[in-house]
């Protein structure tokens, strides 16, 4: 289950022109449209979305299992980054998630006994990494989690789509789970098709866990 530790931050911006402020009303206005669409479809479609069953896959090799929906398909497209380790998706479409697993130099693991400032300095490192990230256009959400004991940080925000020009989603998840960083990029393109992939994502990421959890100090900056 996935637990917010804190409500969604997003930095504070120095005044623009008035064409970079309506595209920002405009990225909002679109993601809202999407999720209250999610909140408010059909009957018939909960009812569909409720009756898909969830398959749990594990990586031993990695240390962790998730459960993925069973009309999603598993895709090798991790020949080009060896730590990537799985990319999954709806067929024929562009939704998707990605899971990049990365060896840390020393353990790092987040608990209820971790310094604020070391939170705060990891917490820059990640805002840095997202706010120059190729083709993110605006960040809407910016939070603390913790997925089954696991401490991390996710990030909504919009992106332009190189190859089409299209606008997506991304929702972009790091947890620290000791000797590795799990990154799980999940992706709506377009934007609009968020709004049923919402609840699909949420359910996938509250599924993570790890096979054998560490425990550990926590990391210096």
């Amino acid at each position: 289950m996935v637990a917010q530790d804190s409500d969604a931050r997003v930095k504070p911006e120095a005044r623009k022109p008035d064409r970079r402020r309506l595209a920002i009303v405009v990225a909002v206005v679109i993601v809202a449209g999407a999720v209250l669409a999610y909140a408010n479809r059909p009957t018939d479609s909960r009812t569909e979305e409720a009756s898909v069953e969830y398959h749990r896959i594990e990586f031993p090799d990695h240390g962790f299992s998730l459960r993925l929906p069973g009309n999603w398909e598993v895709f090798d497209e991790s020949q080009d980054d060896p730590q990537i380790v799985m990319v999954a998706g709806v067929s024929g479409t562009q939704n998707n998630v990605r899971i990049r697993v990365s060896p840390l130099p020393q353990p790092a693991v987040i608990d209820d006994s971790t310094p604020e400032s070391v939170i705060a300095e990891l917490q820059a490192q990640f805002d840095a990494f997202i706010d120059r990230g190729e083709g993110v256009k605006e960040v809407l959400r910016r939070q603390r989690i913790k997925v089954n004991g696991v401490h991390g940080w996710q990030y909504l925000y919009t992106f332009t789509d190189q190859p089409s020009g299209q606008e997506g989603i991304h929702s972009h998840i790091f947890l620290l789970g000791g000797s590795r960083m799990y990154v799980l990029v999940f992706q709506a393109l377009p934007t609009a098709s968020y709004g049923e992939l919402a609840g699909t994502f949420d359910e996938i990421i509250s599924s993570f866990e790890l096979l054998r959890p560490e425990t550990s100090p926590s990391p210096a900056p």
